[in-house]
């Protein structure tokens, strides 16, 4: 698809891709960096918010184990359906208008959440929260994967996606805050604030130019373009092209062209390691008091949790950029699995510490670089079904893993015997990674185009 030129006179053709992808970090990036990660800051928040203040919910709402864990699966429920609802509706309608409409959802579902006093009604407003959620994060992953510099990609989306665990921090500092003296709603009405920063979303933030090219917006893809590579000259007669596919059906598309068994590989991942996260990170601290330490200090071992992510994020899409990405990948999940599985052979608080940090750098660092991972995988005509599809099935994980841990507390499971069964999972996708098919991969092919 391109904008028409002179009939007369060839004009110049630029591949849009190409030149975005071979530009340098500039404060275009850093903009969409930034704004980005404020939108996956907000999701974080309301991941790790639940984990913090399942203790007093079950306390004010007289729930069990499993009835607890059976909400936690609400949010999730939610995201899966607004990932694979959203996904489609942004390849058509534009990505920068879906993620304001995605941010308004989950930032009003959680700030409504604290307002309730029942958890039929609270399920409700986690359930629209999850909407938002799902919808935010694989457009937004989607756009910058779009815009930010090849070069650059894996650290950069490993650090946008560690604005999950900024946001943890965020709820475990704010919790140790507010449980004493509000309770658990103040933690969800916070999230209320962040929808100041919408209209910031409609000015700042570019729109994809795949959507643009459709649109024949071409002087607003150019403005784009310029920014991305200040200082360069687009020609207003160039013929501007972009690397969108065939034109398939998107939902059909990502799982033809060989790209069948790698995106079911995808799935299973991103399943497994979402159990993982979710089970660990929503029972944490419930299970740290269940060894005898408080809320406060089950709080602090969240907020532990939180900074390993961070570490773990930057650390292994560093090494994915400079090495290799499927053993970085497989090296996060061994991590994760062994760090889990030893928080529960000791109740040390010190060496707990440790692997929970280690558990956070394992599972968090693999989710956020195999998000960087996947979506170059698809070309951008369907990008945010390819990402949207994943991070919706995936969130099947989450939605299993908390109630599962929930039920087997409500068992009466051993201490070690229910941090075990979060632990396992995260075995599989370390296998299924090393039987991805890249060279079907749109990246891989733009790269062999731009070799030959």
């Amino acid at each position: 698809m391109s904008s028409q030129g002179n009939a007369l006179k060839p004009s110049p053709t630029i591949n849009v891709s190409q030149w975005l992808n071979s530009s340098n970090f500039s404060s275009f990036h850093l903009l969409i960096f930034f704004l980005g990660l404020l939108t996956v800051t907000c999701d974080g928040y309301d991941l790790f918010v639940y984990g913090a203040a399942v203790p007093l919910l079950m306390r004010d709402f007289h729930i069990s184990p499993a009835e607890a864990g059976a909400l936690a699966s609400m949010a999730p429920i939610g995201a899966l359906v607004g990932a694979l609802v959203f996904g489609p509706i942004a390849d058509k309608f534009g990505r920068r208008n879906t993620l304001i409409i995605t941010a308004i959802l989950f930032n009003a579902g959680m700030g409504l959440s604290g307002l309730t006093h029942s958890p039929s009604t609270f399920g409700f407003w986690r359930v629209v929260t999850g909407l938002g959620v799902g919808g935010s994060m694989p457009n937004m992953v989607a756009l910058a994967t779009e815009y930010i510099p090849g070069r650059n990609r894996f650290v950069a989306i490993a650090g946008l996606l560690s604005g999950i665990q900024v946001g943890g921090i965020a709820a475990a500092l704010l919790g140790m805050w507010s449980f004493p003296h509000y309770g658990w709603r103040g933690v969800f009405l916070f999230g209320l604030v962040p929808l100041v920063l919408i209209p910031a979303y409609a000015k700042y933030l570019p729109e994809s130019p795949t959507y643009l090219v459709r649109k024949n917006r071409f002087e607003q893809l150019r403005a784009s373009m310029r920014r991305a590579r200040p200082g360069e000259t687009v020609a207003s007669d160039a013929a501007l092209e972009v690397e969108q596919g065939k034109g398939k059906v998107p939902l059909a598309a990502i799982l033809q062209e060989g790209r069948g068994y790698s995106t079911v590989v995808f799935w299973i991942m991103y399943f497994m390691n979402l159990y993982v996260i979710f089970a660990f990170t929503i029972w944490l601290p419930k299970l740290i008091m269940n060894q005898g330490y408080s809320l406060a200090k089950g709080l602090s071992f969240l907020l532990t949790l939180s900074i390993g992510s961070i570490a773990g994020s930057f650390l292994a899409g560093y090494i994915a950029d400079r090495t290799s990405t499927r053993p970085t990948l497989v090296g996060c999940y061994v991590v994760s699995f062994c760090s889990v599985a030893l928080v529960g052979y000791t109740s040390n608080f010190w060496l707990l510490m440790t692997l929970v940090t280690l558990a956070g750098a394992g599972f968090n660092g693999a989710q956020n670089t195999v998000n960087a991972y996947i979506a170059p995988y698809y070309p951008p005509s369907m990008r945010s079904t390819g990402v949207g599809m994943c991070y919706g099935l995936g969130r099947l994980g989450a939605i299993f893993g908390p109630p599962l841990i929930g039920i087997l507390m409500s068992w009466h499971f051993s201490y070690r015997a229910t941090v075990i069964a979060i632990a396992l999972p995260a075995i599989i996708p370390a296998i299924g990674v090393l039987t991805v098919q890249e060279r079907y991969g749109f990246s891989y092919k733009l790269t062999s185009q731009k070799k030959g």
